[in-house]
């Protein structure tokens, strides 16, 4: 039969044993811990950096896109007196599209505001009104055969 002081030695080692593996474990797992917070940490600056790359390129090609458009709108539109009336037509609602505004387009295109209004009016009044039945989609085949 043990003894009670070899009783109370048993549980004296037990306890040191597991005293000692939870101080082992404990220590292991704060290193680890350590570790995967500077990973972490690091993962985290990484992607600061690349947003702020893609923001910078953002912006630049933003920006010569919007060079590029001014550039290719400059070319297309031709501020000439002599221009066809529907070229004229064509380049006030071109001009209107890309945001200006009337006083933009008049003084592009040398052209009096009232026109560029009418021009613009008559856009308005064209979208407004529904086209004539032949004219839908596949109409126009089936009022030629009709015609015919």
């Amino acid at each position: 039969m043990i003894s009670w002081n070899g009783l109370v030695a048993w549980v004296g080692v037990a306890v040191l044993i597991s005293a000692g593996g939870s101080l082992f474990l404990h220590l292991f797992w704060q290193r680890r811990y350590r570790a995967l917070k500077h990973e972490l940490q690091q993962s985290a600056d990484d992607l600061m950096q690349m947003a702020e790359l893609q923001s910078d390129i953002y912006s630049q090609v933003s920006r010569h896109l919007h060079d590029v458009e001014t550039r290719m709108l400059d070319l297309s539109v031709p501020a000439s007196e002599g221009a066809l009336p529907l070229e004229r037509r064509h380049q006030v609602l071109t001009l209107a599209r890309k945001g200006a505004s009337v006083d933009e387009i008049a003084q592009r295109l040398s052209m009096p505001k009232g026109e560029v209004d009418l021009i613009l009016s008559v856009r308005k009044f064209a979208k407004a009104t529904p086209p004539p039945q032949h004219a839908v989609a596949g109409g126009i085949r089936e009022y030629a055969r009709v015609s015919s």
